[in-house]
């Protein structure tokens, strides 16, 4: 059994300021997500490839540093940085001023495309340098399944609540200043770079991570030797299937919610007629249903397990997709009413899908302890990020592209022509029905609950403690199997996955007697 005793208790304040960290995660693309391709076409002068080339490329190449970022934080140990300010706390003080310059430039009006590029990439940058230490926060900071979802559930409610910011802020100031003032998104930009520079330095100020114990000096960082560790232990997560399953489950919701964030605004105002600030409204409407369901979706998830609660949350999320299509498809009466329900539902679906992706990801490096034997939550971080960024890139890019070849018109257009509103509709429908389906049919044999978690976490303890493998009893035998995806006598260590990262090292069990053998003699 795990003694809870031994782990630092986690107040009011850590809680606050751990789940405050996702007013940044969370709120800066909540911002992007429903405003940027907007802002880029209405106010930047870009056409709907231009802006969505921007998107795609800025995440690819950002795709490609998010491992490096897990792999670098989870050894930042073994420099004197990482020693004296933490292998993840050292890039949150040097996150958040960057943070708050990339952000602010970003929504600067006319500046064409290579500047837009360039700050994108810049931003993209700075938030891979704090959200992939954020990540791993829950997993170090405690073992218990109920603490986890709570962080999970307090992260999620900061996160919907800069969600509403982000759906109102923008329409607020464009109802003061007009539809032709471009600066209500420059203005809007200081103000949330502001409020993401407070709460990165707050989760430096209040949040920890679990402490390396260091038996001898470290490994010097070499740079060639640790790159090919790097790539091998990219590799090496998708061997572990409840992560595979995860990716899967993760994209399904994440990238649907992109494709539908993308167009969402020009679906509101060019398919089903109605202004900007009408748009604005109800996606502040979708974004308030969002933080209050969150209260649902933390015992739901406890009660009927994080497979379940996923498939619910999806199905909200099909409801509304067909509601709104509905609406313009058999061109329905009140549409407005319509929309604030489609808008409703889709808030309901969207608040659960966010919330378990990422209460899910908090328990996959314990998965991964029970087969490997060590603690690679960076990596995980790093590998999942990589992945959506990169299917991510490819799907904005197409929305662009599907959007300039229906004659979407871009700066100063009031109206579109009949057949950007059709390439609107396909995109918002078709775009986000795959992914959903994605997402559900990788979440079919989900089996990460509480009980099992609990099973799995004793039976790490009991291998930490020296226990052996053939005192396993059979339900965490059966349990341990199911999620790994391996047989037992191959868990702990005792497989190739981290002998093929570093050569040198053996399994625990290996390591174990022969330090018995040295005492001995």
């Amino acid at each position: 059994m795990i003694n809870r005793a031994q782990e630092k208790p986690i107040g009011l304040k850590n809680m606050l300021a751990y789940g405050g960290g996702d007013v940044f995660g969370g709120g800066s693309f909540a911002v992007l997500g429903l405003w940027l391709m907007f802002f880029y076409t209405t106010y930047g002068g870009l056409s709907p490839a231009e802006a969505g080339a921007v998107i795609a490329i800025a995440r690819l190449l950002d795709a490609f540093f998010d491992p490096l970022m897990g792999y670098v934080t989870d050894n930042f140990y073994r420099t004197a940085l990482g020693q004296r300010f933490g292998r993840r706390g050292f890039f949150f003080l040097l996150g958040a001023p960057l943070v708050f310059i990339s952000y602010v430039v970003m929504w600067v009006s006319d500046m064409g495309f290579g500047y837009y590029l360039a700050t994108y990439i810049l931003f993209y940058a700075a938030y891979t340098l704090v959200i992939v230490p954020y990540e791993t926060l829950a997993a170090e900071m405690t073992h218990d399944f109920r603490v986890r979802s709570k962080l999970t559930g307090v992260r999620m409610f900061f996160s919907m609540g800069a969600g509403i910011l982000a759906a109102w802020l923008p329409g607020a100031i464009i109802a003061v200043l007009g539809e032709d003032s471009s600066a209500s998104f420059l203005y809007m930009g200081i103000i949330f770079a502001t409020l993401f520079a407070i709460v990165i330095v707050c989760l430096y100020l209040f949040t920890w991570e679990r402490p390396i114990q260091l038996e001898c000096k470290p490994q010097k960082v070499e740079f060639r030797r640790d790159m090919s560790a790097l790539f091998r232990s990219l590799l090496s997560t998708f061997k572990v299937r409840t992560f595979r399953q995860h990716v899967g489950m993760y994209l399904g919701a994440y990238v649907a919610l992109d494709v539908l964030g993308a167009v969402l605004a020009y679906y509101i105002i060019f398919v089903l007629g109605h202004s900007t600030v009408d748009a604005a409204n109800g996606m502040t409407f979708m974004s308030i249903v969002q933080f209050f369901c969150i209260a649902a979706w933390i015992p739901l998830c406890i009660r009927i397990g994080n497979g379940a609660a996923y498939k619910l949350a999806q199905l909200f999320m099909l409801s509304s997709v067909a509601l709104f299509i509905s609406i313009y498809a058999f061109e329905l009466p009140s549409t407005l009413w319509l929309m604030w329900l489609a808008a409703l539902i889709m808030g309901m679906g969207r608040s659960g899908t966010q919330y378990v992706c990422w209460n899910i990801y908090s328990f996959i490096p314990d998965v991964d302890e029970m087969l490997t034997g060590e603690r690679r939550e960076g990596i995980f971080a790093g590998v999942m990020t990589f992945v959506r960024k990169a299917v991510q890139a490819v799907a904005l890019f197409i929305v662009g592209m599907v959007l300039q070849a229906y004659g979407f018109a871009g700066k100063g257009a009031a109206q579109q022509p009949p057949e950007a509103i059709h390439g609107i509709a396909l995109v918002f429908g078709i775009g986000a029905v795959v992914f959903l389906a994605v997402g559900l049919f990788s979440s079919l044999k989900f089996s990460l609950n509480r009980h099992n978690h609990a099973l799995l976490i004793e039976e790490i303890q009991r291998r930490k403690q020296g226990g052996a493998a053939s005192e396993v009893s059979a339900e965490a035998r059966a349990v341990a199997e199911k999620l790994t995806g391996w047989p037992y006598p191959q868990l702990w260590g005792n497989n190739p996955i981290m002998r093929s990262i570093d050569p040198m090292r053996r399994a625990p069990e290996m390591q174990r007697e022969i330090k018995h053998d040295a005492n001995s003699l």
